[in-house]
């Protein structure tokens, strides 16, 4: 059985119109951006683009998918190898996805921002939740009887899926390792330790 290898040509195609198309999109909206202009600037043929895409926004939609794949890697690094993470131990350097935003810093705030006409924060946030609510059994010493465990957990994932939609959108105000550091402080208030569903 032959095993198919990613085409570089393609790949690298596509992350051109990818790169031409952020950069346009610094400038304007996208409603506003032709398919020739994306083209023009990735430096390929429009029968380029029509081989990979439908339109601008399905490029649009796997650049987002491909940053959020991404973002999936950096959430999950430092537990790939754990069965449960002991907040009161974990270090706050093994907490790279504050670095992945940085990293990528143009493409969340164009992303995240007051003018964008996409999806993507609600893309961002139902993958976050999935990530907490599938990777995560949280476990708690102590709690208030009274409290529903599920609509604890709720609370804490969509405030920490907060913490870090505002720091993009305050334009990376803070280190990532102060971010990192402050992740783990709000996690330690409460919540010991989390085990790691596989």
């Amino acid at each position: 059985m032959s095993i198919t290898y990613p085409d570089k040509r393609v790949e690298k195609t596509q992350q051109a119109l990818k790169d031409a198309l952020l950069q346009l999109m610094t400038k304007k909206s996208l409603l506003k951006i032709h398919i020739s202009e994306i083209t023009e600037a990735a430096g390929v043929s429009r029968g380029s683009f029509y081989t990979h895409y439908d339109k601008k926004e399905d490029l649009l939609d796997e650049l987002s998918e491909d940053m959020l794949d991404e973002m999936t890697i950096a959430f999950r690094k430092p537990y790939e190898r754990l069965g449960t993470i002991d907040f009161r131990n974990l270090p706050p350097v093994s907490i790279v996805l504050f670095d992945h935003f940085l990293k990528n810093e143009a493409f969340y705030q164009l992303m995240l921002g007051d003018n964008s006409v996409n999806l993507f924060k609600e893309k961002m946030t139902a993958r976050l939740h999935g990530l907490f609510r599938t990777d995560y059994a949280f476990y708690f010493r102590q709690i208030d009887a009274e409290i529903d465990l599920d609509l604890f957990c709720t609370y804490r994932i969509h405030g920490m899926i907060g913490l870090i939609v505002e720091w993009i959108q305050r334009g990376f105000d803070k280190p990532a390792s102060f971010m990192a550091e402050q992740l783990l402080h709000i996690l330690r208030f409460h919540t010991e330790s989390v085990m790691i569903r596989h």
